[in-house]
């Protein structure tokens, strides 16, 4: 007694065709998007094979829950679902491709997004693409004079960001010992780091450096900030400037001294030659002849 080979046949070939026809309908998609807090975002997918879509639902997978946010069908449009009525925008440039558009993204848009593409007969086949919301704030400095000591100052910087930015200073020369760093994670994701120096006067008077030079890597943007050593110039220098106030009054009475002196001088010198000039005057005198003509006159 035989048993029939093609209902059996059929079997053995049918999880062939189920996985097949699986992957005739391929998702294309980045696995990662990345956005600006604060700034809009596309995310898209696309079907690789023509297919009759009758649906296109987005869905965001929050604490490993599939919830609906938006549809797109060519008969009844978009529809947006709360909370994201006011925020995004769903459509499909064509049949087999569909984007989604959130604007102004927030850290509760960081998650995974689904699109599903409802296809007759075979029913859905989607794609998963998982969102990460970056951010940087501007990088903080702050130069102090320690007033325990004058041989050191305090410099400090800080910033906050998603991720944590790597912040550097130059030069390193000027640094009297490691830094004092602080990594402070925020309930909203990001990162608060600090570092603080001590700057060693000796070495900027011995170098000759006029300022520090702070740069931050981020993701999103580089940042390099100079800030200038103006403040302690006089530590620059090796000198202090407290002494000109003195050197000035000094030149002062040194010149004052000089030009009474001058007109002192200059008034002897008139004197004396008024002085000779009567002497000479009184030495041509013809006294001998006047005493002769007047006794003459007398007789």
């Amino acid at each position: 007694m035989g048993f029939p080979l093609h209902p059996i046949i059929q079997l053995l070939m049918l999880p062939l065709w189920v996985q097949g026809s699986g992957n005739l309908h391929r998702i294309k998609h980045n696995n990662n998007e990345t956005a600006v807090l604060g700034e809009n975002v596309t995310i898209f997918c696309n079907l690789t094979t023509p297919a009759d879509v009758m649906q296109i639902t987005w869905q965001k997978i929050q604490d490993s829950l599939p919830q609906n946010i938006g549809t797109y069908s060519s008969k009844y449009g978009e529809k947006i679902l709360p909370p994201y009525t006011d925020r995004l925008h769903c459509e499909a440039i064509e049949p087999n491709s569909s984007f989604i558009t959130i604007r102004e993204v927030t850290f509760e848009d960081e998650a995974c997004y689904k699109c599903l593409f409802n296809v007759f007969p075979h029913g859905s086949h989607g794609g998963q693409i998982c969102l990460n919301i970056i951010t940087v704030s501007e990088l903080r400095t702050e130069l102090q004079s320690n007033l325990d000591s004058e041989d050191f100052l305090r410099f400090t910087y800080s910033a906050v960001g998603k991720p944590a930015p790597q912040i550097s200073l130059f030069p390193l020369q000027i640094l009297m010992n490691p830094p004092e760093e602080s990594l402070a994670l925020n309930p909203n994701g990001t990162v608060t780091i600090t570092k603080m120096y001590n700057v060693s006067l000796e070495t900027v008077r011995s170098l000759g450096i006029q300022h520090l030079i702070v740069h931050m890597d981020h993701p999103l943007r580089n940042e390099e900030k100079i800030i200038p050593l103006s403040v302690k110039q006089e530590c620059t220098a090796g000198f202090s400037y407290n002494w000109l106030p003195k050197v000035g009054a000094f030149i002062t009475v040194l010149c004052s001294s000089f030009i009474i002196i001058c007109i002192i001088q200059r008034k002897k010198k008139f004197y004396r030659r008024e002085h000779m000039d009567f002497r000479q005057l009184v030495g041509r005198r013809p006294l001998g002849g006047e005493k002769k003509a007047e006794i003459g006159n007398l007789k």
